[in-house]
């Protein structure tokens, strides 16, 4: 187990590190590129991916790793994946930054959780605190972001947020609302089902 943790977690370094590289390059407007949750939460795991490298790091911050990349993965996949992107068009540089940063990133980091890193130190005040990640993101995006005049490209045409769940001219304060309380929820639950899977695996 020793020897394949040092084995794999560079592996999964160098794959969220790429995966870093590859949208830089596909969206050079570094700004903006930063102001996607998407992005925030690779940037999270890369950050959890080099601390494996010297030593374990707290349990907070990859909880928060974990559960901000697992709502990446399942947004992206049940909500936002365009029905063109297959394997057959995987090979250019836009393609691979989004295979590599909804799918490759959060398996690695779900394969080093669940094979190398320690388990029972995830407390129940937990869920909570990293549900005020993205509460924060919200408040930027409204309250900074967009007032500065920041924009987003998204498929071809400039919006003024990053996700459509987030419009509030397209949607309505109430139907916008309606959104992020679900999807707040859904963070909530999978926080909930992560600290219950680290107890059980703790045992």
């Amino acid at each position: 187990m020793i020897q394949g943790k040092k084995i794999f977690r560079p592996i999964a370094f160098a794959v969220s590190a790429v995966c870093i590289v590859l949208t830089m390059i596909d969206c050079p407007r570094h700004k903006e590129l930063f102001s996607y949750f998407t992005i925030q939460s690779n940037v999270m795991c890369l950050i959890v991916l080099l601390w494996n490298l010297k030593k374990e790091p707290p349990a907070l911050l990859r909880g928060l790793a974990t559960v901000c990349i697992t709502l990446t993965f399942l947004v992206y996949h049940f909500m936002l994946r365009p029905a063109d992107l297959t394997l057959d068009n995987l090979w250019n540089i836009k393609n691979m930054a989004t295979a590599f940063a909804h799918y490759l990133v959060p398996a690695f980091v779900w394969t080093d959780y669940l094979f190398f890193a320690p388990k029972g130190n995830m407390r129940v005040s937990y869920p909570l605190k990293w549900l005020c990640y993205p509460l924060l993101y919200l408040a930027y995006i409204k309250l900074i972001y967009k007032p500065l005049g920041g924009t987003f490209i998204v498929d071809g045409q400039v919006c003024s947020v990053p996700y459509f769940f987030l419009d509030a001219e397209a949607l309505g304060i109430m139907g916008m609302t309606v959104w992020c309380v679900a999807i707040a929820a859904v963070i909530m639950i999978l926080s909930y089902l992560f600290l219950l899977l680290d107890r059980l695996l703790s045992r």
